[in-house]
Order: C-alpha cells, then structure tokens, then sequence
C-alpha cells in the first residue's frame, strides 16, 4: 500500500535518542477512547472543517471540481475525491487536509538538510502515526534508502500486527507459518531489518480492558512485545522500548501497572517511558465530525507519582519522554 502521510515533523525531542524528525504515517488498527491523533485512524485522506475559522466566503464550494461541498464545512462524501482543493482556496485556514502521498525520494529530499543535526546529536528518523507497520514494503524501502545515508531510524508501533512475520517458514503453503517457535526459530523482520530502535506502545494488560477501551484485543500485541524482546537479545533485532500513556483510572490502576510489570519483567525488559495524558484529540474530532470520546480528567502530578512509584517497587525505571537512558536498551 501507498501510504497517506499526515505530517512531517522536525527537531523533535521526546520520541527517541537525540534531534528527530518524525513522519507520521496515516492508519491505526486501534481505537483509543484516549487517542490524541484522531485524524491517523483512517488510511486515506481527510478534510477537517474548523468552524470558528469559516468567514463565509464560500471559495470552497465555487473553486471545488466535483461540487461535492452543498454548504461550507458540509460535502456529499460519494462525490468527494480528497483533491484539496477546497483547502487550498480557503482565506482563512478554516479548512485542513490530513494525508498526502509521498514518494521515498521527496521524503528523502525533505529530510537531507537535516541530516547534520541527526548526526551531531545522535538523532535521526522516527516512523509513527497512526501505525507504521500497516506498510511494512514501503517502511521497509524507506528505511533502506535512509540507511544507506547513514541516518538512524526509529519506528513507533501500537503492536498490533501479523506475528507471522517472526516465525522462519518451512515448505508451506502461502500464508501457514511455524506453531509458536522456540527463541531461537524466530527471524528478524524484513520490514525492522534497517530499524534500530522500536518504541512499543503498551495500554491495557487485560485483554477485555483492552477491547473495552482500545477496541481490539491485545494478545498479538503481547505476543510481538515478547518476540521482539527476545530478538533484541540475541541480536537479531532492534532495540525495543515500551512507552505507556498514564490515563487517569484507565492505565494508572494497581492492577495494570503491576500486570504489565509482571510481563515486562518476564519478557527481559526493565524501562518504560510514561506519556502523561492530555486531551489535545478532543477538538480534532470536532473538525473531522468523529463522536467525541469519554471525558476524562486531567492527570495529576499525585497521580503520576503514584504511578511511577507503584512501578519503580516492581523494579521498572521509569522515564519521562525524552529524558530516557537510551544504553539499559543495550543491557
């Protein structure tokens, strides 16, 4: 697949080692009641209407091809084709696309001038979105072509995909991969064979909890997070680190905390990050006209505390984004 990119972000610091640029990649197998990018759920592209913005000018409709817009901020959907082109002419910025296509070579020449920085402070590329590892061939391309200027890459992952991608195949048919191998059958993934780092988000322990507020299941997830642990350790795989979102009575409670310490501990992983939870997602949905998720307090620093003590006991260093000790990864 040819992915939708929803935005290029440059000079970030909190989504691996030193000066980033991230790519955030349109598509999210999940449904995060919490989820702060809204607009990376769906593969392709989207026009977000800002109300408070609209001057009434109606450039959008006169200058749109297929005449799909009938009012300001409201399109017939079967007739619009995501040209943009009613974002475009819009005066005053009422109007937003997510999602463009890219090809690798103008990635890679977005990115060039910044190749310095990555190199001076030990940065370099961060995949995320939406999920990455929806476009395994073109991650897989693109992470070849980065390498071979010799830029570091970073992908960020829900865990949430196909674990037959771990298991050596024997004379198969098509699509029948290995039972559940021992350590040493598993083989690095094509599309992380150029990746050094993987950050694994991680949410709900409780596999009901996780289709109740997360809208799928996670045993694939766990399952890649064991898989991936163990091919980091004998080397044949990137580095993992797992970040969690604190949400307030969702991910803070005793009872997760301590279950994800139990697998992380098991699985030969002793660091997480903490993303402290803020509700920024909220007005996206209100421009791309997406049902509004539960309220949800804000976090408080007593909680976060709380949070990091009940994990530290457990024996988990815990992490602030951007602050991590990126060589436990090494250990």
């Amino acid at each position: 697949m040819t992915p939708s990119i929803f935005s290029i972000q440059h000079f970030c610091l909190q989504d691996g080692p030193g000066i980033r640029s991230m790519i955030f990649f349109k598509g999210c197998p999940l449904r995060c009641t919490w989820c702060q990018n809204p607009e990376s759920w769906y593969a392709g592209p989207e026009v977000a209407f800002k109300s408070h913005l609209c001057i009434g000018c109606n450039l959008c409709m006169d200058n749109c091809p297929e005449q799909a817009i009938f009012r300001p901020g409201h399109r017939d959907p079967s007739r619009c084709t995501r040209c943009f082109s009613c974002v475009d002419h819009c005066p005053s910025r009422a109007l937003e696309g997510f999602g463009k296509s890219y090809s690798i070579a103008s990635i890679r020449d977005i990115l060039r001038p910044e190749y310095p920085f990555y190199r001076d402070s030990g940065g370099g590329i961060t995949f995320s979105g939406g999920e990455p590892s929806l476009y395994m061939n073109f991650i897989e391309r693109l992470s070849g072509v980065l390498k071979e200027d010799g830029i570091s890459i970073t992908l960020e992952t829900c865990g949430d995909f196909d674990p037959g991608i771990f298991y050596k195949r024997k004379k198969m048919p098509i699509g029948v991969i290995d039972d559940m191998p021992e350590p040493t059958n598993l083989c690095r993934p094509g599309f992380l064979k150029d990746v050094d780092l993987v950050l694994f988000d991680i949410k709900l322990v409780d596999d009901l909890r996780h289709r109740q507020f997360c809208g799928k299941g996670n045993t694939r997830i766990q399952t890649n997070l064991s898989n991936l642990a163990t091919l980091a350790k004998i080397g044949g795989g990137p580095r993992v680190w797992p970040r969690m979102p604190v949400i307030p009575n969702i991910t803070d409670t005793v009872d997760n905390l301590s279950g994800w310490a139990d697998y992380l501990l098991k699985s030969g992983v002793f660091y997480l990050t903490l993303v402290p939870y803020h509700n920024l997602g909220s007005l996206k949905r209100i421009w791309l006209n997406i049902t509004d998720g539960p309220v949800i307090p804000a976090l408080k620093t007593e909680e976060l505390e709380k949070t990091v003590q009940i994990l530290t006991d457990y024996g988990i260093s815990c992490f602030s984004p951007g602050e991590e000790d990126w060589q436990l990864s090494d250990r």
